[in-house]
């Protein structure tokens, strides 16, 4: 018994010990990115290295969830690629608010309200479709795909023109 406890421990290890060539090479483009105590430096360093060199998988490397959410959702934004909001996992509706934000910034950043329709969350795909139109300035008609009707109302209604 006690042997195949050690046994067991030996194979964990190794499992943990053992990585891809790959996972070396991210670790070492993204070591330093962790020595801030400070999260958006820490977000800053890792997206730097995402997208220097075009792979938000080095976002991934991250510790802090907090990070590597905030790194893959820029690196979206910033590449105009909701696939990349993907790789944020789905384990429980907080995760899904954090994939579906992501979508609704890349909407944003591109001005492509036609992602809104790929937001789960009711609440986010709203505020996404009103972004869309309050701020952005997309046609009113967006506003017929928000289902809170007190929102709806707010989309729907007549611009002031700047002066």
């Amino acid at each position: 018994m006690r042997g195949q406890i050690f046994s067991a421990a030996l194979g964990l290890l190794a499992v943990v010990m053992t990585g891809t060539p790959a996972d070396a090479q991210n670790h070492a483009r993204t070591a330093a990115c962790g020595d801030s105590d400070f999260l958006p430096n820490q977000i800053r360093c890792f997206l730097d290295a995402a997208e220097s060199e075009g792979d938000v998988s080095l976002c991934e490397v991250a510790y802090d969830f907090a990070v590597r959410f905030n790194c893959i959702a820029l690196f979206a934004e910033h590449s105009g690629d909701p696939v990349s909001c993907g790789r944020i996992p789905l384990r429980n509706n907080r995760m899904l608010v954090f994939r579906d934000s992501c979508i609704s910034g890349v909407a944003a950043a591109t001005r492509t309200p036609k992602l809104c329709e790929q937001v789960q969350l009711e609440m986010v795909r709203n505020a996404c479709f009103l972004t869309q139109v309050v701020d952005l300035g997309a046609a009113p008609d967006l506003c017929r795909h928000i289902t809170k009707s007190a929102v709806r109302e707010l989309c729907s209604q007549p611009r002031a023109k700047p002066q």
